[in-house]
């Protein structure tokens, strides 16, 4: 029986989007009889437990928590605790007219963010990955298999370190997101290119979730490199109390990127619709599930549809699912640009478990984004996209209204999925493409 090492900061009981692949993985491993142990990070003061991923740490034979160091962790508690106060304050200044600019908190939260977006990423992932490889250290001459999953980058310092210290175990070098995501500062993209080279040097497989994860690898890398997609797991739904929306509602879950994830033009088109009399304003909701609210209402008040909005703030995955099931349709919003393409967001994959018509909004300069060919190919819904606004936008919002006439009949609303397509991203499946691997080598 081969032992498998699972290195990722994201694991259950994380609830993180990031959390479910690494959680997935180890549990169909184990399923097909291997021994699973995992090093993963402690979770933070404001991060919440997803009940249905701690159900899948039975699956695991040793589990291993490392914490950030002190100093981290309180920066981030700062920095967090004065971002939510951000929202509540720009929530209420919306409202009755005042302004925040000179607030001191609002002062240092720009300090912070500014720090945030150039370097914690950076400082946390090495912080968290010289505490992690004491760990590494005692005890990867045990395992035949090392699969680290990135990001944050920490995750291929202790691959780089688990396999100079073990010459002999197998790694695979798993990419959820490209792999420069996490270095913003010159520094910082000289200390990327150096981990690159020896990823390139030691790895022996490397995966990602997309084309464009891994293709900055594909010039040097020699061995065997692949695209795994996310996945799903329908035993996530079991048990899930479904409650009737009153409301033809549409929900979207997850963070919302400035300028890069935009729902406006849906926000547009149920304007259009409601100006042009052919939706009751009073009959429609669209809910928000997440930490990003303020950019949330600044999308819907780009149309003045803010009162047409729910927000639920950042829930766990129970609770997610849940208000998914009891949506009518789910949104999903990605980017489609000349050098930053090929984006999917897990949310897709779990929205293809959820079993309802997917809107999907793309913006960027090209156009057949992945997005729109997995929702086209699952025959799940529509996409629009900015590069084809023309065609795609009466397209848009002729979908919305004929679905939204089916939900006024008290009728169901227009699905057929293609199955076939859809059960290729069960996790059972996306397992079997790593054990594969593992089997090979």
């Amino acid at each position: 029986m081969k032992k498998i090492l699972i290195v990722a900061e994201y694991f259950a009981p994380n609830n993180h989007i990031a959390s479910i692949r690494t959680t997935k993985l180890a549990k169909y491993f184990k399923l097909h009889g291997y021994y699973i142990g995992v090093v993963s990070r402690k979770l933070r003061d404001h991060e919440f437990v997803d009940p249905i991923l701690l159900r899948n740490l039975k699956y695991v034979d040793e589990n291993f928590t490392v914490n950030e160091s002190w100093l981290m962790q309180k920066v981030f508690w700062v920095y967090n605790k004065l971002k939510k106060s951000k929202v509540r304050k720009e929530v209420t200044s919306k409202t009755i007219n005042k302004a925040t600019k000179n607030d001191p908190s609002s002062i240092l939260f720009s300090i912070l963010r500014l720090f945030f977006t150039n370097s914690y990423q950076f400082y946390a992932a090495k912080s968290y990955s010289r505490k992690a490889k004491k760990q590494i250290r005692k005890i990867c001459h045990q395992y035949d298999v090392i699969l680290t999953s990135c990001g944050p980058f920490s995750a291929n310092i202790l691959g780089i370190f688990a396999k100079i210290t073990n010459p002999n175990i197998q790694w695979i070098a798993d990419f959820r997101d490209p792999p420069i995501i996490d270095f913003r500062l010159k520094k910082h993209l000289l200390y990327h290119d150096l981990i690159k080279d020896e990823v390139i040097k030691l790895a022996d497989a490397i995966t990602g979730v997309s084309d464009f994860c891994i293709e900055s690898f594909k010039d040097g890398f020699k061995k065997k490199i692949v695209t795994i997609c996310n996945g799903f797991d329908e035993e996530d739904i079991n048990n899930i109390k479904v409650e009737k929306n009153i409301k033809f509602s549409l929900t979207f879950v997850g963070t919302l990127i400035h300028r890069k994830t935009d729902l406006s033009i849906i926000f547009k088109a149920i304007g259009d619709l409601i100006e042009e009399e052919k939706i009751n304003k009073n009959n429609v909701v669209v809910n928000y599930l997440g930490h990003d609210i303020s950019v949330f209402f600044d999308q819907a008040g780009k149309y003045e549809m803010q009162n047409i909005c729910q927000t639920f703030g950042k829930v766990d995955r129970e609770k997610s699912i849940q208000q998914q099931l009891s949506s009518h349709i789910l949104l999903v919003a990605s980017w489609n640009n000349l050098g930053d393409h090929g984006a999917i967001t897990g949310k897709l994959l779990e929205y293809m478990m959820i079993n309802k018509p997917v809107i999907g909004s793309v913006v960027g300069n090209l156009k057949n984004s992945l997005l729109k060919e997995m929702i086209t190919c699952a025959n799940i819904g529509i996409v629009w996209e900015q590069v084809t606004n023309d065609t795609d936008y009466p397209a848009l919002k002729e979908y919305i209204l004929k679905q939204y006439k089916q939900y006024e009949r008290g009728l169901s609303l227009y699905f057929a999925p293609n199955r076939d397509y859809i059960n290729q991203f069960r996790y059972k499946e996306i397992a079997n493409k790593f054990i594969e691997i593992i089997e090979n080598q």
